[in-house]
């Protein structure tokens, strides 16, 4: 299954998706993160290796 994560870099965000992965080996989880001012993407700097993560910049206002 796959779990999108909106605001993943962020500091709740990096813990909640830091607990998916640690307790849900059946999940995807998907990080979208604007990655502004509040969202680093070092802060998952210990899971950017794992295969079950992946990290999409962009914005939620966008139009497709």
């Amino acid at each position: 299954m796959k779990v999108l994560v909106t605001g993943g870099a962020g500091f709740i965000g990096s813990n909640f998706i830091r607990h998916l992965l640690l307790t849900r080996s059946d999940l995807e989880v998907i990080n979208f993160d604007k990655l502004t001012y509040a969202g680093n993407p070092e802060s998952l700097g210990d899971v950017v290796a794992n295969p079950q993560y992946s990290l999409i910049r962009g914005d939620i206002a966008d139009g497709f």
